[in-house]
């Protein structure tokens, strides 16, 4: 088979030359020209196929759609698209970019490119987006910009609008495109990311230009922390690992490697950025005896005061060294305090937590003493209280386990009513604090929960809610509820609104008698009878075997009807429109 001429001339002879070349065993020229022009979207749509071979190969060439589908190089085939072999489309990428970008071929690429947006117009934006990726690195000279442009907005989207699950498609696009396209500040940032959220990512070196300031602090805010080891001379600062010399430790964002700006302050201040890979030892910069700060990639600075006249030991050392003793006083003591805990360790073992009475020092929360019945990742951001239970202070290595404090629901009496403010609102029911009518004191951090649960069934007589946030009551309201139940071995206290007016039901029972004559509107129509508002909250049905045959009442009108029936238990009550006396009836 052969590719023929190129009807829409969209190709330079030269160029569709070059592209008929076999590669990989494959030999027909048309097969060649028609995979190469299809090789930049991820999943090529049947659509595409059939316009570009139109466009590309002469009239009688239909058969080549089958041949390709059916070829080798195509991995998958799915009912909108295929995908190509990666091996074989990194080939056939490889092969475009030097004919277009580096030799400069001549091809039509406007009429090319606006081709293969209309028929990928409808996949997934991330499918998209990697095409457009690939299209940049085949017909751009220099195609680093632009790709980096690109990546840069991923970043945005992830770190901004928290959209986390892209990260999955930025980990699948490192292995399927070519590893030059990942060489920009912004790929770094993604790789970074991957590794972060546990994926599979490339190690990529330092970016040559660097990273934007605006784009590293967006990101660095997903990442966890980890620790730097800090030491001072009264000449030279030196960073790495944390251990006996450097025992003044700073958080950072967990990275590799990792960038620092460090400034020293004086007549003159002096600010240097060091990177700092862990794997090849420490960094040192002079200092001398003044003043530094220490600027991270996400943008937070540790100041490091100015040495005292009279001494060489850095004052951060000192702290250390008060901030240890203290630790280990209340290790001894088995003081409890607080802590908040800043992320989950990837292996989920444990957590990490920081001390907001001691700055830079962190501690290990084994997930063994964090006492959570779910996922760690609850207590994320929270403030805790712990007890440190190990400590080795020449590595500044602190354990600590959490002392929750312990669920009562004190004088609390079912039965009973209270008045208490409305602390959360959620679809399925109000929260109130019983705290005070149960005569408890509310816990300032990592207390129970003092409140009970109105559930939406429990909020009115006479309104059935579907999402208990519509409720018109406010957070910090105080409303009265009644007790309904409580349970202490699940920590839970059941309330109620409604049970704290007269069930309109019981009100009503005592008032509606059978053979009565009572006028309401139809406040529901359906097949087997009419609803009529007896009362507020209660509504009695007419079937339609007790109204005249054809008989129709729109919702809203005004009936008169006769009891025929009260059912207590059942709480439901039957209407006629035949008056009494009825030859069934006691």
């Amino acid at each position: 088979m052969t590719a023929g001429g190129d009807p829409a001339g969209l190709l330079s002879p030269e160029l569709r030359r070059r592209l008929e070349e076999p590669l990989a065993g494959v030999t027909d020229p048309g097969l060649l020209v028609l995979a190469a022009a299809l090789c930049t979207p991820p999943l090529v749509p049947y659509r595409l196929l059939r316009r570009m071979r139109r466009a590309l190969l002469p009239p009688g060439t239909l058969g080549v759609e089958g041949v390709l589908c059916s070829a080798w190089f195509v991995e998958s085939a799915a009912a909108d698209g295929f995908a190509l072999d990666p091996g074989f489309v990194t080939a056939l990428r490889g092969r475009l970019r030097r004919a277009l970008a580096d030799d400069g071929l001549a091809a039509d690429r406007e009429a090319l490119r606006g081709l293969i947006e209309d028929e990928t117009a409808a996949l997934a934006p991330l499918l998209r987006l990697e095409e457009s990726l690939c299209w940049a690195y085949v017909t751009e000279p220099d195609f680093g910009p632009v790709v980096n442009r690109i990546l840069t907005r991923v970043v945005h989207s992830v770190a901004r609008d928290h959209r986390t699950r892209i990260l999955t498609w930025v980990a699948g696009a490192f292995s399927r495109l070519p590893a030059d396209v990942f060489t920009g500040s912004a790929a770094w940032v993604l790789a970074q990311l991957c590794g972060a959220a546990g994926l599979p990512r490339p190690k990529l070196d330092w970016p040559a230009g660097g990273v934007d300031d605006e784009l590293l602090h967006d990101a660095m805010a997903l990442l966890p922390d980890t620790l730097l080891g800090l030491h001072r001379d009264g000449e030279t600062l030196e960073i790495g690992l944390i251990g006996g010399r450097r025992r003044v430790a700073i958080p950072v964002p967990a990275v590799t490697p990792k960038l620092v700006t460090v400034v020293r302050h004086g007549a003159e201040p002096v600010t240097t950025r060091m990177v700092v890979d862990l794997s090849t030892g420490p960094v040192r910069v002079p200092t001398g005896r003044a003043a530094v700060d220490i600027r991270d990639m996400s943008g937070r600075v540790y100041r490091l005061a100015e040495f005292a006249a009279d001494t060489e030991t850095a004052p951060e050392d000192a702290d250390v060294a008060e901030t240890l003793a203290e630790l280990d006083r209340r290790w001894r003591a088995r003081q409890t305090f607080a802590a908040d805990v800043t992320r989950v360790l990837p292996s989920g073992k444990g957590l990490i937590v920081s001390f907001p009475e001691f700055p830079g020092c962190t501690a290990l929360l084994p997930a063994s003493r964090a006492h959570v019945r779910q996922a760690l990742s609850q207590l994320v951001d929270r403030r805790v209280r712990v007890r440190v239970i190990n400590m080795d202070r020449p590595l500044q290595r602190v354990v600590v386990e959490r002392v929750p404090g312990q669920w009562s629901s004190g004088t609390l009496q079912v039965g009973t009513r209270f008045r208490g403010p409305v602390t959360n609102k959620v679809s399925f029911g109000v929260f109130v604090s019983f705290a005070e009518a149960a005569g408890l004191e509310e816990i300032d951090f990592d207390g129970p929960r003092l409140d009970g649960l109105v559930h939406r069934t429990e909020l009115e007589w006479s309104h059935e809610w579907s999402d208990a946030r519509e409720f018109p009551v406010e957070l910090g309201d105080l409303v009265d509820v009644h007790v309904l139940d409580i349970d202490a071995e699940r920590q839970r206290v059941t309330l109620s609104f409604k049970r704290t007016r007269p069930d309109p039901w019981d009100v009503t029972l005592s008032r509606v008698h059978v053979g009565d004559r009572i006028t309401g509107p139809v406040v529901r129509v359906l097949p087997f009878g009419w609803f009529v508002r007896v009362a507020e909250g209660v509504d009695a049905l007419l079937h339609p075997s007790e109204a005249p045959e054809g008989s129709e009442f729109p919702v809203g009108s005004e009936i008169s009807c006769w009891v025929l029936a009260v059912d207590p238990e059942r709480r439901r009550i039957s209407l006629t429109l035949r008056p009494p006396p009825w030859p069934d009836a006691a």
